[in-house]
């Protein structure tokens, strides 16, 4: 009885996590993210900035596959926030800067265009990055050049 149980639950969660695996590359791609109308301008920025051949994910989740949870738990918020018009706490679209570091030190075997930290001789992104200072302090509009705290939806606000 208890083999039976522990096998049902077993081929259940697998289950669940393919229909998960799924749904999660389905709703991964810029064409997804911008068909909601608070992201389009982001989307649309995206594509003409230096990352326009990256994901968004590459930037907007953590790593691993736990990763990929948060990312859609989050999402998951946005989609809340954008049907029922309740903003109480604010939309932020999160970028984990390990990622970053990831891609340009050359660990991101999928980015081989990606410009090294070390073939920058202007600037010692290594100190930078042992004093434990944000990329996005020199680079805020790499990947959009859109600003959360300029968009249209604040503006228009005022």
């Amino acid at each position: 009885m208890w083999r039976k149980a522990i096998l049902g639950v077993g081929i259940s969660l697998v289950g669940l996590y393919a229909l998960f695996q799924v749904g999660y590359y389905a709703t991964s791609y810029p064409t997804f993210c911008g068909s909601c109308h608070e992201v389009k301008p982001y989307v649309d920025s995206w594509k003409t900035s230096a990352h326009k051949n990256v994901n968004c994910l590459k930037c907007h989740q953590p790593a691993g596959e736990l990763g990929k949870f948060q990312a859609k738990a989050r999402g998951l918020n946005y989609v809340f926030q954008h049907f029922s018009g309740d903003y109480s706490v604010p939309t932020r679209a999160t970028i984990f800067e390990q990622n970053c570091i990831e891609c340009h030190l050359g660990d991101d075997k999928t980015q081989t265009n990606a410009i090294r930290l070390a073939n920058t001789p202007k600037v010692n992104h290594y100190e930078t990055i042992k004093n434990s200072l944000s990329c996005l302090e020199c680079h805020r509009e790499t990947g959009h050049a859109v600003d959360i705290m300029l968009s249209h939806d604040l503006k228009s606000a005022k």
